[in-house]
């Protein structure tokens, strides 16, 4: 299951929390929070795992095309040592093998560059993705933290009341003028 709805699943199981009266304290059910905490522990690592893929995956793709980058050069190489031994033709081809070998060495350079922007943008989307998950699992774990703080209560029968005077005061007749 992904960190995210693990995160939006601890936030309903919140939500569905009863609120204790005079009191920003919530009552939840602390073993489905805590079983959705457990999930996501074992949720993260997965998350892990998936860019340590992409950068294997990013690893293959720049090996391969270093490899055919190789292959493009050796076989460019070949066709030149081929066409130079041909004495009719051996500036033509001497010519030939280097615009040969110049391509292929474009070629592996647009190569190499294109696995690394991919790989790049992999990189980033991977990134983001896990400092979103992050910043959630942060903020659902200080939620609960918040809720689980005990809190300071008055004990009974010494509420603080706060009473209005009875005596208007003079802005209270100024605005009682005003009325009238």
């Amino acid at each position: 299951m992904e960190i995210l709805q693990l995160v939006d699943q601890l936030e309903q199981t919140l939500n569905r929390g009863w609120r204790v009266p005079l009191s920003p304290s919530l009552i939840v059910n602390s073993e489905e929070c805590l079983r959705l905490i457990d999930q996501m522990r074992i949720s993260i690592p997965s998350a892990i795992k998936e860019s340590e893929r992409m950068i294997t995956e990013r690893d293959r793709i720049l090996s391969d095309a270093q490899a055919r980058a190789e292959q493009i050069i050796a076989h460019a190489e070949q066709q030149a040592i081929q066409i130079v031994s041909e004495d009719a033709i051996t500036d033509r081809a001497r010519e030939e093998a280097e615009r040969i070998i110049a391509h292929g060495h474009a070629e592996a350079i647009r190569l190499v560059d294109e696995a690394e922007v991919y790989a790049l943008d992999v990189l980033y989307r991977l990134r983001d993705k896990l400092n979103n998950s992050l910043h959630q699992a942060e903020n659902g774990i200080q939620a609960i933290e918040a809720s689980q703080a005990p809190q300071e209560q008055t004990p009974p029968g010494e509420e603080e009341f706060e009473f209005a005077p009875a005596i208007p005061s003079d802005g209270d007749d100024e605005e009682f003028q005003e009325e009238t």
